[in-house]
C-alpha cells in the first residue's frame, strides 16, 4: 500500500472501471476549476484498471487489495481495514464515492464511522431486491442512508431516495453521459452485435443458457458478427468454449469500446452503465437481467429487461435496431452539478 500524506478536504475513493469512468468527469470538472483533492484506489478491479487509467490521474493512494478469487465479503473486509487509517491520517472533510460496489459501501461505512461527510454519486438507483443485485442492492440502500449528498442522476432515483425519507438529494444526471458525450462519433447501425455478460447474479446455470443461446443465435445470423469483449472472472470464462461462432476478445479500452457501440446493430448486456451509454448512441440493448434498476430506458423504449431469453426477445431489436428518442439519463452536465453542491456547501477550498 502506498503511503498517505495530509491532503485537501476532498478525497475521492473508487476501486473498480466503472467507477473510474463515472469519477473521471468530477475529477476534471475539479481540476478545471482549480479545487484541491486526492484521489484512492481501493484495486476491487486491479486487473481492469488499466483499461481506464488514462482517464483520470494517478490515484494519490493505492490500498493494493486485489488477491484472486475475492469473494464481495473479502473486498469489503479489506476496503475496511485498510481505508479507516487513511481516512484518519488525511482527515478529509468530504469523501466522495460512486454507485453501488463493494468498494463505495465499504470506504462510505468507514467515512461514517470516522464521522466525514459523504457525497454519493449516482444516489437512489433502486430494484428493491436484495437478491437483484446481491450485493449491490444492500450497497446503495446502505450508502443514502449514511450520505450528506445524494447525487440522484434522474428524477426516478430521485423519488426512490424521497421516498425513503433520505434528505440532501439533487438531481444532476448521470455522469457516464458526461464521459461518453465527449466522443463524437458517428452513429451507423452496421451488421455487427456488441454482448457483455459478467454480473454475479448470472453465474452457473442462467450463464449457460445464455451462451448456449448466443451461439445458436451466431449460427443462424451468419451476417451479423457477434463481438463479446469477455470479463476476466472465471465464473464468466469458465464457459468460453460454449461461443465457438462470436468473436471473443479482451476486455475493450473505454474508447475502443464507446467506437464500437456507435457502430453496432444493437447490445446484448448485463451491464448497468452500458445502458446508459447505449442511451447516448442510440443503441437498443436487452438487458440480460430479472429487474433493473435503470428503469428509465425501458420506459423510453430503448431497452428491454429479458433475464435469460435472449432468443425470444431477439427480433425486438434487430428488426428495428433504429432508437430517436431522448437521451433519460441526463444532458453530459452531471459533474458541473455535483461540484457546484460542492462549492456552494463550502467543502472546496
Amino acid at each position: 500500500m502506498k503511503n498517505a500524506a495530509p491532503s485537501s478536504s476532498i478525497l475521492i475513493c473508487f476501486g473498480t472501471r466503472p467507477e473510474v469512468i463515472k469519477l473521471a468527469p468530477v475529477i476534471k470538472e475539479l481540476t478545471a476549476r482549480g479545487i484541491s483533492f486526492r484521489t484512492l484506489f481501493t484495486g476491487q478491479h486491479d486487473e481492469l484498471f488499466s483499461d481506464v487509467a488514462d482517464l483520470i490521474p494517478e490515484p494519490d493512494i493505492d490500498l493494493e487489495i486485489m488477491e484472486r478469487e475475492q469473494t464481495p465479503s473479502d473486498v469489503f473486509e479489506a476496503v475496511s481495514n485498510r481505508v479507516a487509517p487513511i481516512l484518519r491520517s488525511e482527515l478529509p472533510g468530504l469523501v466522495i464515492v460512486q454507485g453501488d460496489t463493494s468498494t463505495a459501501a465499504a470506504v462510505a461505512q468507514a467515512a461514517f464511522s470516522e464521522g466525514i461527510s459523504i457525497g454519493h454519486v449516482e444516489a437512489g438507483l433502486r430494484t428493491y431486491d436484495l437478491e437483484s443485485p446481491r450485493p449491490e442492492e444492500h450497497n446503495r440502500q446502505l450508502i443514502s442512508k449514511i450520505a450528506h449528498f445524494n447525487w440522484a442522476p434522474t428524477e426516478t432515483a430521485a423519488r426512490n431516495l424521497h421516498k425513503e425519507g433520505v434528505s440532501n438529494v439533487m438531481v444532476t444526471g448521470n455522469t457516464v453521459i458526461d464521459s461518453c458525450s465527449r466522443y463524437n462519433f458517428p452513429i451507423s447501425y452496421g451488421n455487427k452485435v456488441l454482448v457483455t455478460l459478467h454480473r454475479r447474479e448470472n453465474f452457473g446455470d442462467r450463464m449457460e443458457t445464455m451462451f448456449r443461446q448466443l451461439d445458436e443465435l451466431a449460427v443462424k445470423h451468419g451476417d451479423l458478427e457477434f463481438i463479446f469483449p469477455m470479463h476476466p472472472n472465471p465464473q464468466v470464462q469458465r464457459h468460453r468454449d460454449l461461443l465457438g461462432s462470436l468473436n471473443v476478445v479482451q476486455p475493450l479500452q473505454y474508447l475502443a469500446l464507446l467506437k464500437l457501440l456507435s457502430d453496432v446493430r444493437f447490445v446484448i448486456s448485463d451491464s448497468g452503465g452500458i445502458q446508459e451509454e447505449c442511451a447516448v448512441f442510440h443503441k437498443k440493448v436487452l438487458v440480460c437481467r430479472d429487474k433493473t434498476e435503470r428503469p428509465e430506458g425501458v420506459a423510453v423504449g430503448l431497452a428491454k429487461v429479458v433475464g435469460t431469453d435472449i432468443a425470444g426477445n431477439f427480433a425486438w431489436a434487430n428488426d428495428f435496431p433504429e432508437w430517436e428518442g431522448e437521451n433519460p439519463y441526463g444532458d453530459g452536465k452531471a459533474a458541473g452539478r455535483i461540484v457546484d453542491s460542492i462549492v456552494d456547501s463550502s467543502y472546496a477550498s
